[in-house]
């Protein structure tokens, strides 16, 4: 026991004390009260030149004198903080013999003379031994409470703590252990001359708890013990120290000695004369020691410890000789082997130690340390966070000091990276008291799309309650003017969230609004410069010349960048817009390539490797190289050494099953290397983090990396060669010292072809061909086995996938899943014109409803029989057993649905009342129920397949390269459609999926025997601003459907046979086509299908006298057969534009007449002639036809401007209207006696051309 007595009470965990007593081995009073008295003698008029003893520079840390005023005398302290103030600095001192925290003047600070630092310092550190603080936690959720260990001491326990002490007649400690400067005790009182132990009461009061002591631990490498010893500490905790003879700037090496140990409770200081021969007496009695005389020692601490040694030794009945041993020990390498073999069979467990890249030193920050305000950690807290994680610890600090950061992690899409630390910073406000008080953000967050910046945004109104009102703004603006003119911003609004392309909308016409801009985030950096790279460099700019301002001096500038990788374009943002700024990365094989490491693969056999590895070795480099050849295994490490040793190279090999030889290999590769040599070292992965190694020149892979941490592992240990292009120096110095990583590609690692393809894409290397070829194998194979998939969802809406490499999904036709299925007898249409009811609105184009079918609708039939059968309540049978996609019955909403089980919920699948999660089958939409609610469905109501079709509207897309639809379209196209019957027309279909071109809403006006557009979907998309056109979106579903044969006589179908030319064959003869559409036409089932047997339609060329030349021309042709080629035309007000959709023609000729034109062309074998009789007159002087993008294009010249109605006199099925350019020719409708509800146009108007659906089945030959 120690009797002890207080100094200053922190809490329980924290608090200081004098050791008092009278044993020779204690520290003496009288020794204190001499020294005191002799520094105040020396600082007060001994030493006359006050500037002689005054210290040049004051830092944080540093150990000095100062003259305390509440004591009235000089007293050793160590120095905690500095502040600036009018007319002298004002440093937080630590007075380190009285445990107090004081305030004192610069002019009142003097340097420590050697002979007043001897002795110990006189407060010691104290906390009770195992004993944890406790909290009561309440579960709102379980409508629980309990009692849980808690992070920090309750202020009622440590207000109890302190009645204690105050209330005790005589304090004892006994000591347990040592923790760097701290003391574990046992602490005994005495209260009405009863001895109570604080650890026991504390527990039994429950304000703490017991915790089982942790086992001795040495946190300290190899490269951070050399570089504790041989530098001089930053920072100096204040009560480091027994011997504070550390604080010196003086070698370790050189000094004395000495080491202090606790036997029985009492100090004992050993000189170093005596170190050695205590050591021996230990080593002679290790072998009859009891373990009770070893429990009796304990260390406290060691004059020269490095402070950051992170030892902590408990004296448990357990404890061995070896560990005192190994705490004398100031270097944990030079003990012999047990250790490395510990370290070893630790990385075996595959724990590697987080590895950091960093330009400018950062010191990592916990949780505790974090510089966040104290609400924000408690929402933090709140919210669970367990942070901060590596990256995190190293990126706050600089973010939240206001300087610019690049950070990048396999987390970089985390926006915690960056928030706390820029709330904290913005929570101050008085750094931008300089910038004009106008309304205007601070802060702008850019992120690479809608959906990341709703997120953000979500995280700021929850995180941003922490701090000054910030009145964070969602800003996502589209192609429409008016939208961004009329942009209000709300009052007080700091920080905006948006997108490139909408702050460049924004600053166009807002650019005023700017003016108070301090803080530029980039989230996702990477992706933002590859979707965005042009306005990325435009917002930089306008960045750049806006803090220039003469009034913006003293404001502050930021720029944070955040991502998952390394690009060049990061590089030019770091090079041209930053300041200093602090880089930090974590993700290693980024690392490289911000090192500029030279990236080589070697395509070779398996069975080649060796050979191929000897090829690739310096036996004669210009410079000292240490290479680094990675396997995979402890067989392969011998093989490979063996083959590089035949070689004449001096071979080193480290695994786990040699760790003898850690020591003599960590020798050997640490030596310095002359000019000209080479030193390999062959290892397995596990060996990485024991060895540390990191100067490495060169690293080859023997064995395939098994992950991307793996291989960034290896490349780390070149990191002392990373040699960044943002640092200045020459070419030719970074050429002679550029780290090289070789690896060794083999057919065993195929599948990881894809990946290293695209890593390397992202650097300079020079990629080999047979990669790129091998690769494409790869990626076809991959394909192949996705044949069991669905459709790549992004490629049917939009025509294209981001990344094919990467995608899960199928990208090619399978013709097995692929053709239309049946929803009845018949399969889905792939031509023609429907009526379809949107049920389900996934997106703003892509819907599931049903086609309505006005002949024979068997679901209203079915839906008419369910209705009759449920009713009575005898059918209404809940089900007992649930069965996984069966099919049941639902009433919901007045109707009976049919209703497929998709999942049920595993963890109440044995109670009477669960969730089931299912699909309704004929409108495609899901939903959770619960399974009482589930009906028996009879058999034949589950014959009829399931209704529900999805529907995509094409050639359209979101905006700004985004890949989903903004949700405000998606909700304004869901409240527009849905359960509203719609035309539409089908350009293709595919298993369950119909492309629909166009989708229009169809107002019938029947007094005025009329139908009026009221919309058109793709139409309101486009008015919204938020949707662009997309004109090769069908164009790359056909393309995929004629690679994937799905269509062989697609060519065919919109073509339809002419038969040769009769001189009996007469105009009138192609009346039939004409009386099969009825004059009152609607768009209909009816009319739609034009009731016309398209195998029984024909038509003639007819002549005129004044065009004998050519009917002379084509009854050359008589004994031939003759095409009608497919013509898309539109107008113009003063021209017709025909588009005949021929490729590759030969010997066109066009004839124009005032009221007739007539075309001809080979292609092929096959001859096509269209001879077309006018609507109205031409002027056949100024028509003409020309050849663009290979297909014939004619140009009628109107000789009257106006309006056209019909382009032909008759109806042709192969001339349909061009509806590319409906926009432009809104008073023009394909629909026959339908008006636009815009703009009204003749309701005589008739389109039966315009219906093109009749000609694309197939060609028939001419008579």
């Amino acid at each position: 026991m120690i009797e002890v007595f207080i100094l200053k009470i922190e809490d329980p965990g924290c608090f200081w004390v004098i050791i008092k007593g009278c044993d020779t081995f204690l520290d003496h009073e009288t020794e204190y009260q001499k020294l005191n008295i002799e520094m105040n003698n020396f600082y007060n008029s001994v030493y006359k030149d006050v500037e002689k003893v005054k210290p040049l520079l004051l830092e944080e840390g540093q150990a000095c004198v100062v003259y305390c005023q509440e004591l009235k005398c000089w007293c050793r302290a160590v120095i905690k903080s500095i502040m600036s103030s009018a007319d002298h600095y004002l440093a937080e001192c630590f007075l380190v013999d009285f445990a107090r925290y004081v305030p004192v003047k610069s002019k009142n600070i003097r340097v420590a003379v050697e002979a007043f630092m001897q002795l110990p310092y006189r407060a010691k550190k104290f906390r009770l031994y195992c004993t944890k603080p406790v909290t009561l936690h309440i579960d709102f959720c379980e409508d629980n409470a309990e009692i849980v260990p808690a992070k920090k001491w309750d202020s009622a326990a440590i207000q109890y703590f302190q009645n204690i002490l105050k209330a005790t007649t005589q304090i004892e400690a006994k000591l347990c252990g040592v923790e760097e400067d701290i003391f574990d005790v046992y602490l005994y009182v005495t209260i009405k001359n009863e001895k109570v132990c604080v650890n026991d009461d504390l527990v039994a009061k429950n304000f703490a708890c017991y915790v089982t002591p942790k086992e001795k631990k040495i946190d300290c490498s190899e490269k951070s013990t050399t570089k504790s010893l041989e530098s001089s500490p930053d920072k100096i905790n204040p009560a480091l120290a027994l011997w504070p003879m550390l604080l010196q700037e003086k070698n370790p090496e050189k000094l004395e000695k000495g080491v202090i140990l606790q036997r029985n409770g009492l100090s004992l200081h050993f000189p170093s004369k005596k170190i050695s021969e205590k050591i021996e007496k230990i080593y002679k009695e290790k072998d009859c020691i009891s373990l009770k005389e070893i429990n009796k020692i304990t260390v406290a601490t060691s004059a020269y410890c490095p402070r950051k040694g992170g030892i902590t030794i408990y004296a448990e009945p357990d404890v061995q000789t070896e560990r005192l041993l190994q705490f004398l020990n100031p270097d944990p390498l030079k003990t012999d082997g047990i250790h490395d073999i510990q370290q070893l069979q630790k990385s075996k467990s595959g724990i590697l130690q987080p590895s950091v890249v960093l330009r400018n030193k950062i010191e990592p920050c916990s949780f505790e340390t974090a510089p966040l305000s104290v609400d924000l950690k408690k929402t933090l807290r709140k919210n669970k966070f367990l942070g901060p994680n590596h990256t995190e610890s190293y990126c706050w600090p600089p973010i939240a000091r206001g300087c610019d950061v690049v950070v990048v992690s396999h987390h970089g899409n985390d926006p915690l990276l960056y928030i706390p630390p820029m709330l904290t910073f913005l929570h101050t406000g008085g750094c931008y008291k300089s910038l004009p008080s106008r309304n205007g953000p601070l802060a702008v967050i850019v992120c690479p799309g809608w959906k990341k910046a709703q997120h953000i945004f979500e995280l700021l109104e929850e995180y941003g309650r922490c701090s000054r009102p910030l009145h964070p703004m969602l800003l996502i603006i589209g192609l429409n003017k008016e939208e961004a003119q009329n942009m209000k911003f709300q009052r007080g609004c700091e920080v905006i969230i948006t997108t490139p392309h909408s702050l460049l909308r924004l600053l166009k016409y807002h650019s005023l609004l700017f003016l108070r801009l301090c803080h530029l985030i980039f989230d996702e950096v990477e992706v933002l410069f590859s979707e965005a790279g042009e306005q990325m460099l435009t917002i930089l700019d306008y960045f750049k010349k806006t803090i220039i301002i003469e009034e913006r001096e003293s404001a502050p500038h930021q720029i944070v960048a955040v991502g998952a990788h390394w690009s060049k374009h990061i590089e030019l943002l770091t090079k041209e817009f930053m300041n200093d700024p602090y880089i930090v990365i974590t993700a290693m094989e980024e690392a490289a390539l911000y090192g500029n490491v030279q990236q080589v693969v070697q395509l070779c056999l398996d069975c080649e490797k060796t050979s191929t590895l000897l090829r690739m070795l310096e036996f004669s480099p210009s410079h000292a190289q240490k290479t680094l050849i990675f396997t995979g295994s402890v067989a392969e490490a011998e093989i490979v050494c063996k083959v590089v040793e035949s070689s004449s190279i001096f071979c080193l090999k480290m695994h786990t099953e040699i760790a003898a030889n850690f020591k003599n290999v960590l020798e050997q590769w640490k030596k310095k290397l002359s000019l000209g040599s080479h030193i390999v070292l062959v290892l397995t992965d596990d060996c990485i983090p024991p060895l540390a190694i990191t100067d490495a020149t060169c690293v080859i892979h023997f064995s395939f990396p098994g992950s991307p941490k793996i291989f960034g592992g290896r490349l780390y240990c070149m990191s002392d060669n990373f040699q960044s292009l943002i640092e200045q120096g020459t070419s030719s110095e970074q050429g002679n010292k550029k780290a090289k990583s070789i690896l060794l590609l083999t057919e065993r690692s195929a599948c990881c072809a894809v990946g290293v393809l695209r890593y390397l894409e992202r650097t300079d290397a020079k990629i080999p061909p047979e990669l790129c070829d091998f690769t494409a194998g790869v990626l076809e194979a991959k394909e192949d086995k996705k044949l069991r998939r669905p459709l790549c969802h992004y490629f049917k809406v939009s025509g294209f996938c981001k990344d094919k490499r990467i995608c899960p999904d199928r990208h090619h036709i399978n013709p097995e899943i692929d053709m239309p299925r049946k929803l009845t007898d018949q399969t889905l249409p792939t031509a023609g014109y429907i009526k379809i009811i949107p049920f389900y609105i996934m997106n703003a184009t892509n819907y599931f409803g049903r086609i309505i079918d006005k002949h024979e609708d068997l679901y209203a039939a079915l839906n008419v029989e369910m209705k009759e059968y449920f009713k009575e309540s005898n059918n209404k049978m809940s089900v007992e057993k649930v069965e996984k996609f069966a099919l049941y019955g639902l009433y919901e909403k007045a109707i009976f649905h049919r209703v497929q089980v998709l999942e049920m919920s595993p963890k109440e699948e044995n109670c009477v009342f669960f969730n089931v999660h299912i699909k309704f089958i004929d409108e495609g939409r899901t939903s959770d129920t619960k399974n009482h609610q589930l009906l028996y469905l009879p058999q034949r109501f589950q014959n009829l397949p399931p209704q529900a079709v999805e529907f995509i509207v094409c050639r359209v897309k979101p905006i700004d390269n985004e890949v989903e639809w903004n949700p405000k379209v998606t909700r304004y196209i869901h409240h527009k459609i849905i359960g509203k019957l719609h035309e539409a027309k089908v350009v293709l279909s595919l298993g369950n999926t119909v492309w629909i071109d166009p989708m229009v809403h169809l107002t019938k006006l029947s007094d005025l025997k009329t139908s009026v557009i009221e919309y058109n979907v793709r139409a309101e998309i486009l008015s919204m601003g938020m949707g662009t056109d997309n004109p090769e979106h069908i164009d790359q579903l056909k393309k995929l459907c004629q690679e994937g044969k799905m269509f062989p006589l697609q060519e065919n179908t919109f073509q339809t046979i002419i038969p040769p030319l009769t001189p009996n064959r007469t105009r009138e003869d192609t009346g039939g086509l004409q009386g099969s559409i009825s004059d009152d036409d609607k768009i209909s089932e009816n009319n739609i299908s034009l009731q016309v047997n398209k195998e029984n339609q024909k038509s003639e060329v007819i002549s005129e006298n004044s065009g004998d030349h050519c009917i002379k021309e084509t009854t050359q042709q008589q004994q031939q057969k003759s095409f009608h080629p497919e013509i898309k035309w539109f107008q113009k007000e003063d021209v017709v534009i025909l588009k005949i959709r021929l490729r590759n023609v030969k010997d066109q000729k066009c004839k124009f007449f005032r009221e007739r034109v007539v075309f001809s062309a080979w292609v092929g074998d096959k001859f096509y002639l269209a001879d077309m009789d006018l609507h109205a007159n031409i002027l056949k002087e100024e028509s003409k036809c020309l050849i663009k993008n290979e297909e014939p294009i004619i140009t009628l010249v109107k000789e009257k401007k106006g309006s056209w109605h019909n382009l032909l006199k008759k109806r042709n099925p192969n001339v349909s209207f061009d509806f590319d350019h409906w926009e432009e020719c809104e008073d023009i409708s394909p629909f026959s006696n339908v008006v636009c509800s815009r703009k009204v146009v003749n309701t005589d108007m008739q389109i039966n051309e315009d219906l093109d659906d009749s000609s694309e089945d197939s060609e028939t030959d001419s008579e």
